[in-house]
């Protein structure tokens, strides 16, 4: 919630004005679609302005594949067994025993992921709101402007904004500091939910 608000009062200086028609420039360019640079797009499409949101692997960011939507669902299952385990406490018959089965869980992690990023995240979602996304690397040329390439050696495109750019380009898992770290097995948030 903070971070939609803060992301709410940076814009807000987006909401007088109209558009600029034109294929590569629109009143704001938002880098990174993931949680923050989703919500500064809708923010701003829902008050009228042309918005291009462009991104480099897939739309969601780590909170719809990594972080958040995974986490919650599967702690929403283990829920459901510790009440089963514990419903005696609460008079409550409980069956001889619970047994999770983990490729159920893991299909339902799965099913959510897909609801959330069909109904929200998806090219077709965020077209439905009046934004217009685009996959490829950002590069930032200056100010106003951000060159887009979509990689195999093309193109780049260059993408203008008469408002403003916004820079939301997410986290990554950052190497350990422990000796010897690299040289065994570990997992980080980006894989864990890949098991």
């Amino acid at each position: 919630r903070l971070l939609a608000e803060a992301v709410m009062m940076a814009l807000a200086h987006l909401l007088p004005g109209g558009s600029l028609a034109g294929p590569t420039s629109f009143d704001l360019l938002v880098v990174g679609g993931g949680s923050a640079g989703l919500t500064a797009a809708k923010f701003a499409a829902r008050f009228g302005k042309s918005v291009a949101l462009i991104e480099r692997e897939r739309l969601g960011g780590d909170c719809t594949w990594t972080g958040c939507v995974p986490s919650k669902t599967l702690l929403a299952s283990a829920e459901r067994a510790h009440a089963l385990r514990t419903a005696a406490e609460f008079g409550v018959a409980q069956p001889a025993t619970v047994s999770v089965d983990m490729a159920a869980v893991k299909a339902r992690i799965g099913r959510t992921i897909g609801q959330i990023y069909d109904a929200d995240d998806s090219p077709e979602a965020l077209r439905a709101l009046g934004i217009e996304t685009v996959s490829g690397a950002a590069t930032l040329v200056d100010a106003r402007r951000v060159s887009v390439s979509s990689g195999g050696g093309g193109t780049a495109t260059v993408y203008e904004a008469t408002k403003g750019v916004v820079l939301a380009t997410g986290a990554r898992p950052r190497p350990l500091d422990i000796r010897g770290i690299a040289s065994v097995p570990h997992l980080t948030y980006e894989g864990i939910f890949s098991l």
